[in-house]
């Protein structure tokens, strides 16, 4: 059942205001469906509607002030729309904290919701919405604000006020409310027996919210370990291909260097029986045998050089037997990590140095290494036919920082916010995790550091991760810590 009925008569003609008033009524009109089941609201139902209320609080409000400030609407209006969002988010916090006092929060929050959006929209909304139509068309704020505010239909007026004296009253049954719950917490306080049973029980669960957090401490290692694992399968076939290709050709080598080999024996042994010929050493192509037996090993070599390079920078990106704090040469890591996944990169980018000298950085270089492959490989995957990923680096005052750019397709205002969220992720089901830049947003955080972007649908993405030089003091104190024990 929608107890609240969305039609015209609540449109303000702002679509990203009529889109939020929406939401919010969606939400209201859930919370009356629970009402009218008779079902008992649970705490994770009342956690997650209270969680939306608080997303659509912050986006609303900051999306209805700025437009008030880009329209600089006359002050008077914008004072008290302000107030009135202020005493909104006063009002949720206040229900939230007094939820386990109220017999039927739901009931109450369902009441608060109809008086705030009727209240809101036909008031404060609508009116900010003729405000702006005005301004638009040329008019002074102060006027803009004195021609809607007065007058008005006698019945519209009255239902307002009524509207508006309904939400002031459950504003003071919301306060009313909270002081109560303040005095039964003084008086809880003063029943020293019950105290000091509860202090028993708080230390039990605080016991068992530290074995709790070690837990996640150690899902929180698995999952960056699973993540990196992952990340690192993904790279497998390319990693497999820059090997295979020089071991390729080795082997095609070896296998025509036995043939040489078996001819050569043949002329040494007719030479020792004193039998070979000069027709013999043509027949074998002695004089080309003795070019190309060069060429191959030459060749195969390099081949092997190439294999070795590989291998050392798969050592070098994940830092084997190095997992503790240390100075680490940043540039350096974003190379090796640029060639492990270049299988990945040249056949999408061109790739662009301009890495400034940086000073050994007191981090955790396999963490890092790992932030730069995320950043690569979603610069590449960012491009859809060909491009260009531009490396640079640089130092600001006690802080180095690493760039990684790209000539892709760019991300909206509205996935910038999200990007660093868990699980979020613009690639189609079965292509990302959606946890490759959590993680490294996560990794950077630990380090006391700060990863951001700047990007545009069209212009490509640039991410900036910026660590302290000298390490995070907090991080790296707890990590030695951790290791002396």
């Amino acid at each position: 059942m929608e107890a609240f009925v969305w039609n015209s008569c609540f449109e303000t003609g702002i679509a990203s205001v009529d889109e939020q008033h929406q939401q919010l009524v969606r939400i209201t009109n859930r919370v009356g469906d629970r009402l009218l089941a008779g079902d008992q609201t649970t705490e994770a139902e009342m956690q997650a509607i209270f969680k939306e209320l608080a997303d659509y609080a912050h986006y609303h409000f900051s999306n209805e002030e700025a437009l008030m400030d880009e329209f600089r609407l006359d002050k008077r209006h914008a004072r008290t729309h302000r107030a009135n969002h202020a005493s909104f988010i006063e009002q949720l916090v206040t229900m939230w904290n007094s939820r386990a006092s109220m017999r039927n929060p739901a009931e109450i929050l369902h009441g608060f919701l109809v008086a705030w959006l009727s209240f809101h929209i036909l008031r404060e909304d609508r009116l900010m919405a003729r405000q702006i139509e005005r301004v638009k068309a040329g008019e002074r704020a102060a006027a803009a604000y004195e021609a809607e505010s007065e007058g008005g239909d006698p019945a519209t007026v009255a239902l307002l006020e009524a509207l508006q004296q309904l939400y002031h009253v459950l504003s003071m049954q919301n306060r009313d409310l909270a002081k109560i719950n303040q005095t039964l917490e003084e008086k809880v306080s003063v029943r020293t027996r019950e105290l000091a049973a509860a202090n028993v029980t708080l230390q039990h669960e605080q016991n068992d919210l530290k074995l709790l957090l070690e837990k996640v401490e150690q899902t929180q290692s698995q999952l960056l370990q699973s993540e990196k694992m992952a990340s690192i399968g993904q790279l497998a076939a390319g990693v497999a291909h820059e090997i295979n290709n020089p071991i390729g050709f080795v082997n095609s080598n070896l296998g025509t260097l036995k043939t040489y080999v078996e001819r050569l024996l043949t002329l040494v042994e007719l030479s020792r029986d004193g039998k070979a010929s000069a027709a013999d050493f043509k027949a074998a192509d002695f004089d080309y045998l003795r070019g190309d037996i060069g060429d191959l090993i030459h060749e195969s070599r390099d081949g092997l050089e190439r294999v070795k390079k590989i291998v050392s920078n798969l050592k070098d990106f994940s830092h084997v037997n190095e997992v503790e704090w240390q100075d680490a040469d940043l540039n350096a890591g974003l190379d090796s990590t640029l060639n492990v996944v270049w299988n990945e990169i040249k056949y999408k980018a061109e790739v662009v140095k301009e890495l400034g000298e940086l000073p050994p950085v007191y981090c955790i270089a396999a963490q890092i290494n790992q932030v730069f492959m995320n950043l690569l490989v979603n610069a590449a995957q960012a491009i859809e036919q060909k491009g260009t990923i531009t490396l640079r680096s640089g130092v600001d005052g006690e802080t180095a920082w690493v760039e990684i750019a790209d000539t892709g397709n760019g991300m909206s205002p509205e996935v910038q916010k999200r990007i660093f969220e868990p699980f979020f992720t613009t690639k189609p089901v079965g292509k990302g995790t959606g946890l490759g830049l959590s993680m490294s947003y996560d990794i950077v955080r630990r380090h006391g550091g700060e990863i951001s972007v700047n990007s545009a649908p069209g212009k490509g993405s640039a991410f900036q991760v910026r660590l302290p030089i000298h390490g995070d003091i907090a991080a790296s104190s707890a990590a030695g810590a951790g290791a002396e024990k």
